[in-house]
């Protein structure tokens, strides 16, 4: 090979390889250890179905939530079915399973979300919440493992008798 067609595949590899690197020696992201949740919702007392436009399992990471908007941003909830996705716990059932995959840690308030209305930022009311005592003014806390299934998250609905606001 002569010297020039030497030079020219050096030029080639350099073009080719430099073009590969956007980010060089960044960081890899960090791993967020997760969990599963899985339990029964029991429901009561449904209301009309002109009221019914989503229902969600919500879990907070503050008790009690003071900006629930802010909460969302900053990543403290995890919700199911989680937003942006269609479908929504079902409606006129007398109970349904769930089970998802949330980030390890305590969850001191976990419930059931209605949403009643078209205003996608205001119109929800808490429906039920999961509490060993069955006293509804107390939820109780959840503890979420790393790679392990915390079961029997079970949350009673009765639309007819929600739990009391937490703020």
């Amino acid at each position: 090979m002569t010297r020039i067609h030497v030079k020219a595949l050096w030029l080639i590899l350099i073009a080719v390889f430099a073009g590969g690197c956007d980010e060089g020696l960044k960081p890899a992201a960090p791993v967020i250890p997760t969990g599963y949740m899985s339990g029964l919702i029991r429901f009561q007392h449904w209301p009309p179905p002109d009221s019914l436009v989503d229902l969600r399992i919500v879990a907070f990471r503050v008790f009690p939530p003071m900006n629930i908007p802010t909460e969302v941003q900053l990543g403290r909830v995890a919700i199911y079915p989680p937003l942006g996705d269609t479908t929504h716990l079902p409606f006129h059932v007398d109970s349904t399973r769930y089970g998802f995959a949330l980030q390890a840690g305590e969850y001191p308030y976990v419930i059931v979300a209605q949403r009643y209305g078209q205003n996608i930022l205001a119109d929800w009311r808490v429906v039920g919440q999961f509490d060993l005592d069955s006293i509804l003014t107390v939820p109780s806390l959840v503890t979420i493992l790393e790679n392990d299934t915390t079961f029997n998250i079970n949350i009673s609905v009765d639309f007819s008798n929600p739990p009391p606001p937490p703020f």
